[in-house]
């Protein structure tokens, strides 16, 4: 203290060459990374000084873009066996011609951006000489904004990709089933083939078998629910590659037990809604949105490319129209679904609705009425049929086994106790009781199959909706009556379980071929002729293959289009959608016909 006050000019003077120090410092590294850094990732792109090159590579690449797009459209149109388009395809080409450039210019700008040499701002600027100044300086460096390049944000890559990906897949679409360049051919219908298939499938899902909860050894004692989500998942998936490889082989022998598989994903619909209400208690919009794009999202949009009607993917309008089916009276006096007696006059209140909307005569057709430009089906291989008729039909076949469904889920925590009571009985006990419901239900399961499962198609349709629930009870007891059944499942078919609505729609056109608009997939799809199992494993490679990364896309675009805030967040955004939406059509019909020309429109099909 003595010397300071005898120098007290030292401590400024130690002060200003400290900081010239440093600052003398910060400007050589800066340098040697200046010099030694090429390209810079993504995650320091708030350091570098965007410039006019990335903006100049996102012009050029979208023009590059813009002239392919053009050139495959008109070369897809030349090779296409339907040369009338309407104004939603033109839309949609639009659309995802837009996709594309945005997507393709953002790839190479964002690279471009990356190649460039790295850049401070704040290595030229002169350095504050008052104290605070390296502080504002990290402050300033802390804050820099978002890498952009024409309201393009880095961050907004991946789901440029997701949406790029998707185009593709619809492109695809469009080629295998709509141009002469990919062959097709008849079905091979051989019941040797079908049941070979279906035997080697499950030969290899035997190696993928699983315990529920982990290992093999943990906690082997412990009580088991029944119908966990991987065994119901399991069920979906090994029922639809049956039903899928019943169409590929023409195998009409199992059509009715191609009916009880569809009514028991109709009883997955009532029992996995219902359970979800009940349990969550969760009515938000959003969590109902999401269900709306998860069944909906990629069938609109295969529907628009194709110019299908909706109808022709009938599994997409059933489970919708049962879904509001089981959310609606849930809905109602929502705050009273933990009474016994409210839900019990619910279910009851349903099932009397949903017989009334289908067995008595004329109800249907007056209800219906207005979802007819929505739900009607030109079917070009019966014209003579009405055009709600398949509506009717399809739906009818199940109009009551969803609402059992929600009877199921209601009557869950009842049946799952009385397993934990079997569980707990004494050994001899607890066989003799499993004997005896096993017993109960192979009896019940053969009444079943000998009175109705064996009637001719026909016959068994007219049946179908008021038996179909006897067999599905039979399943869930004999899936479920013994422990290590319910605890164990085959992972192969959980996994083709999650996306059996993209192998259901995708198998119209890139695994089979269908008649054209409408149509259904009456021919296979052949890549490499004279080679019949070569192309069935290809094709099959292919079309597994797609029908994930749709899945995947769809529930990443889900969580990137519908706000989880939901209110007013989910106002605007539906707003925002349907306002795009409209913007591309009005710009398709203001181009149709200049682009397309008169005669290339077609008229609305209409019912002979």
């Amino acid at each position: 203290r003595e010397e300071q006050k005898a120098t007290p000019d030292v401590v400024p003077k130690l002060a200003c060459c400290r900081r010239g120090v440093a600052r003398a410092t910060r400007r050589a590294t800066r340098t040697s990374e200046t010099t030694t850094t090429k390209t810079v990732p993504f995650r320091q792109l708030g350091n570098v000084r965007m410039g006019p090159v990335p903006t100049i590579a996102f012009v050029v690449a979208a023009l590059i873009t813009t002239l392919a797009y053009v050139f495959v459209l008109e070369y897809l149109y030349s090779i296409s066996e339907v040369k009338s388009l309407t104004i939603s395809q033109l839309a949609a080409a639009f659309g995802y011609g837009v996709v594309l450039v945005l997507w393709i210019g953002a790839e190479v700008a964002f690279i471009a951006a990356r190649m460039q040499p790295r850049y401070d701002a704040l290595a030229n600027d002169e350095e504050s000489e008052h104290e605070g100044g390296d502080e504002r300086s990290t402050l300033t460096r802390g804050t820099q904004s978002e890498p952009t390049v024409l309201c393009i944000k880095a961050s907004h890559l991946p789901v440029l990709r997701l949406c790029g990906e998707f185009v593709a897949i619809l492109g695809y679409i469009y080629f295998c089933d709509r141009t002469t360049m990919i062959g097709k051919g008849p079905k091979y219908m051989s019941q040797t083939a079908f049941w070979s298939v279906n035997l080697a499938i499950l030969a290899v899902a035997a190696f993928t078998l699983r315990h529920e909860g982990g290992s093999k050894g943990a906690a082997l004692d412990a009580y088991v629910k029944p119908l966990q989500r991987d065994q119901t998942e399991e069920w979906k998936g090994w029922m639809q590659i049956m039903f899928v490889l019943y169409h590929y082989f023409n195998e009409t022998e199992i059509y009715n037990a191609i009916r009880m598989y569809i009514a028991a994903y109709v009883w997955m619909t009532g029992f996995g809604n219902f359970s979800y209400y009940y349990i969550k208690k969760d009515f938000t919009a959003v969590r109902f949105t999401q269900m709306m794009w998860r069944l909906n999202f990629f069938v609109f949009f295969v529907c628009i490319t194709m110019n299908n009607e909706y109808m022709l993917y009938y599994i997409c309008p059933m489970h919708t129209f049962f879904t509001w089916g089981v959310f609606v009276p849930l809905f109602i006096a929502h705050s009273m679904n933990d009474s016994f007696k409210v839900l019990f006059v619910k279910i009851a209140l349903t099932f009397g609705a949903a017989w009334l909307l289908y067995d008595v005569p004329g109800v249907f057709q007056t209800v219906m009425a207005p979802t007819s430009s929505l739900l009607s089906f030109h079917d070009p291989l019966h014209p003579e049929n009405s055009p709600m008729h398949e509506w009717e039909f399809r739906s009818g076949l199940d109009h009551l086994v969803w609402v059992f469904g929600m009877f199921c889920a209601f009557s869950f925590p009842f049946f799952d106790k009385m397993m934990q009571t079997l569980e707990e009985m004494p050994s001899g006990q607890r066989n003799l009781a499993r004997a005896a419901v096993l017993v109960v239900t192979l009896g019940l399961a053969f009444w079943w199959y000998a009175s109705f499962f064996s009637l001719p198609k026909r016959s068994y349709n007219k049946v179908h909706p008021y038996t179909s629930f006897i067999a599905i009870f039979a399943y869930l007891v004999l899936r479920n009556i013994v422990t290590a059944l319910r605890r164990r499942y085959l992972h192969l078919f959980a996994w083709c379980g999650k996306i059996t609505l993209e192998t259901y729609i995708l198998q119209f056109h890139v695994w089979m071929k269908t008649t054209g608009i409408n149509g259904s997939p009456k021919y296979l799809m052949v890549w490499f002729p004279g080679y019949y199992w070569v192309n069935f494993v290809i094709v099959t490679a292919v079309y597994i293959f797609l029908s994930y990364r749709v899945f995947i896309i769809t529930a990443a675009l889900r969580d990137v289009v519908i706000p989880k805030e939901g209110g007013m967040a989910l106002a605007k955004r539906a707003v925002m959608v349907a306002a795009i939406l409209l913007c591309v059509y009005g710009a398709a019909a203001l181009a149709a016909p200049s682009i397309l020309g008169p005669a290339a429109l077609p008229t609305a099909p209409s019912p002979s």
